[in-house]
């Protein structure tokens, strides 16, 4: 047996084949990885719609009732139109730093077309805290109220995550 090269044969060294043992599965797992990228592609997570609440107005006031528009803008990141499966929120008094509870407002299927969007939501007020809230409108000329809710977006993909909302706003007279 020769070490030399035999025509038509040729003789590896170890150093050889170790590199070619070691080089041969990283070269197919770079591979691998590029064909991967290539065909998931990288995605970014989904944009969220911004929600605001931008005031409140009284539509009309009864002896047994108090109804208020709540308007919040919402805004449509995608090209296309969603639905708000729902959008629910409380509407509280506020004289000075306490704050008493006096109403719920829900809505649900809300159809938002791209961009910027002004939703109107109707609440109407009906308890003891309504007298209150009335009296001191009538001396001030102004109630405080605070909102807090949620809104919850039909997305693409099935997602529906909840988006809160809070604002204080003022209803003049």
């Amino acid at each position: 047996m020769s070490f030399f090269p035999v025509v038509g044969r040729y003789f590896l060294s170890v150093a050889d084949d170790v590199v070619s043992m070691v080089f041969r599965p990283v070269f197919s797992f770079f591979i691998l990885v590029l064909f991967g990228l290539l065909f998931t592609g990288c995605s970014a997570p989904a944009p969220m719609p911004e929600v605001q609440v931008e005031g409140a107005a009284i539509s009309s006031i009864t002896l047994a009732e108090l109804t208020i528009e709540v308007f919040l803008t919402v805004d449509n990141p995608y090209p296309v139109a969603i639905t708000l499966q729902s959008v629910s929120f409380d509407v509280y008094y506020r004289n000075g730093d306490e704050r008493k509870y006096l109403a719920h407002g829900k809505e649900a299927g809300i159809l938002v077309n791209p961009g910027r969007n002004l939703v109107t939501i109707p609440v109407k007020i009906q308890n003891t805290d309504l007298l209150v809230s009335l009296f001191s409108f009538m001396e001030s000329r102004q109630i405080l109220l605070e909102i807090r809710g949620v809104v919850v977006p039909d997305l693409p993909g099935n997602l529906a995550p909840e988006i809160p909302f809070t604002k204080t706003v003022s209803i003049v007279r």
